[in-house]
């Protein structure tokens, strides 16, 4: 694929040049372009502080559990130096996960509540053809710290019709996720071997390690599609949506039918041989969310592997079982890994938001500096964690602050004492060679084939998922399967995805 250089400083030229434009006609570029809440004009980015800005009033909404320490701080320490940055006050709104992507925040947005918080690819395709967020483009220059933080790709996965309509906060090794295999490596070595490179070495280990530990579980999910695919295909997959794959080994715009590929099939039959063979627990099949529980109690022997995983699940780990190790290994060599930008997560702003631009400043602290970026992470230095000489993190309270895997950025990130030097050093240095992927940037409109989407994910959850879990034989349980597909309209819903991807495809070649 083409490669667009410097569209991002492009667009930040562009945003700059409306922005002059539209204050020197005395007119904003849209509604609310560059106003503060009492209508004057205020001045893009944070460098000088928030002292020439009229003062603002944010909401911004999390997911999850707020802890008392985050409220605390949102009305201290957080509070002043936001005021202090951006001239702004800023309310934290905590709402269950449920109400993502829906629920409560489409009710927020439908009511025309004035607020910003996180949003996905086509959650944002939905809401930007509802009307609902703010076309955040003439704003960028107000980025202008997070943009040098955070990769063009990043930008490009949030934009519609070369509009921005969410700013990506993150910077973290994010290609060939769930690609790799994370293994104990404790118990490998326990079991006399030092690597796993292909799957009949995995199944040794597997065989080695259940003779020793007959009480441990083999794998802890029921998608391996990913992670296996060196040894039932040829091609370098990456999968759009549980639907649509792409061969990013081939330099054209043709997408693939997963479940009605070839592919498919040799993955489904080697599942079921996991499945027989016991790598994959028989309760698996009625109590997924077990698979999970088991492998942070050490009672699994490998997972699906990312980047950040080998620290990050050693930490739940280590509370079982003290020795625990992480490795990632890759079962096969020669293929590229595929990234889709290195962000977490976006930031939308609701089209009823008086200051737009004054939410983008304010996502920019987010990764402006070390020293905003720790204070937002990890707290006050001294009563919520402490530095040593190397800048190794202690933390004192245990209590979450802004969602840690949302800033997560590996140029400001911090690690403990209990992570080798040389994980550190393979984490930074993950997606050295990586490449992006033909189809980053490209988000599906799903309106004309809505219904169809509905019904397809029915069939995949009764009927698709157990096949690819191993949980049925493919050539018993798959022709049903396939009716019904078929009768939930699988070839209108391709041709419409293929037909929009051609197109968007082809602009990227120009």
């Amino acid at each position: 694929m083409k490669k667009k250089q410097g569209w991002l400083s492009m667009l930040l030229s562009a945003a700059f040049l409306l922005s002059a434009c539209s204050q020197g006609n005395n007119e904003s570029v849209t509604p609310n372009a560059g106003n503060s809440n009492d209508g004057t004009t205020s001045a893009a980015g944070s460098s000088e502080g928030g002292g020439s800005l009229a003062p603002a009033k944010l909401k911004i909404v999390l997911y999850g559990d707020e802890s008392n320490r985050m409220k605390e701080l949102a009305k201290t320490e957080f509070n002043k130096i936001i005021k202090q940055e951006i001239n702004a006050e800023v309310e934290f709104q905590f709402l269950p996960w449920t109400e993502y992507g829906g629920g409560k925040t489409d009710l927020m947005l439908s009511t025309g509540e004035d607020f910003a918080t996180y949003t996905d690819s086509n959650y944002m395709v939905k809401s930007v053809a509802k009307g609902l967020y703010t076309d955040l483009t003439p704003y960028l220059d107000a980025a202008a710290d997070l943009s040098s933080n955070v990769d063009e790709a990043s930008f490009s996965a949030f934009q519609l019709d070369g509009k921005q309509y969410a700013i990506p906060v993150g910077n973290k090794p994010n290609s060939a996720e769930f690609y790799s295999v994370l293994v104990r490596q404790d118990l490998l070595e326990e079991a006399g071997m030092t690597r796993v490179t292909s799957l009949a070495e995995l199944e040794q280990f597997y065989d080695k390690v259940h003779a020793l530990h007959p009480e441990l579980i083999g794998y802890a999910n029921t998608d391996a599609r990913r992670m296996l695919q060196y040894d039932y295909t040829d091609k370098n997959l990456y999968w759009q949506n549980d639907f649509i794959a792409l061969d990013e080994s081939a330099k054209d715009d043709q997408i693939i039918s997963w479940f009605e590929s070839e592919e498919f099939k040799r993955y489904a039959d080697l599942m079921h041989g996991w499945y027989e063979k016991g790598i994959i627990p028989k309760y698996a099949a009625t109590n997924v969310p077990q698979l999970q529980s088991d492998w942070n109690s050490g009672k699994a022997m490998f997972w699906a592997g990312t980047a950040a995983r080998p620290f990050e699940g050693a930490a739940t780990i280590s509370q079982a079982v003290p020795d625990a190790k992480l490795v990632n290994y890759f079962l096969g060599e020669g293929r590229p890994k595929i990234s889709r930008g290195t962000y977490s997560s976006a930031f939308f702003v609701s089209t009823a938001a008086k200051d737009p631009e004054r939410y983008v400043m304010f996502f920019n602290l987010l990764q402006k500096n070390q020293e905003l970026y720790d204070l937002f992470a990890y707290g006050v230095e001294g009563t919520d964690y402490t530095l040593d000489e190397n800048g190794r993190l202690t933390k004192l309270t245990t209590d979450s602050l802004i969602p840690d895997w949302l800033l997560m950025n590996k140029n400001f990130m911090r690690f403990d004492n209990t992570v080798p030097d040389d994980v550190i050093a393979d984490y930074k240095a993950w997606d050295d060679g990586a490449i992006i992927s033909k189809g980053a940037g490209f988000n599906f409109d799903n309106t004309p084939v809505k219904n169809e989407e509905t019904k397809l994910n029915g069939v995949f959850t009764e009927y698709l998922a157990p096949i690819g879990s191993g949980f049925s034989k493919y050539d018993e349980a798959f022709p049903k399967a396939l009716e019904r597909l078929k009768a939930a309209g699988i070839d209108k819903y391709i041709a419409e995805y293929q037909k929009q991807f051609s197109e968007w495809y082809a602009k990227q070649q120009q």
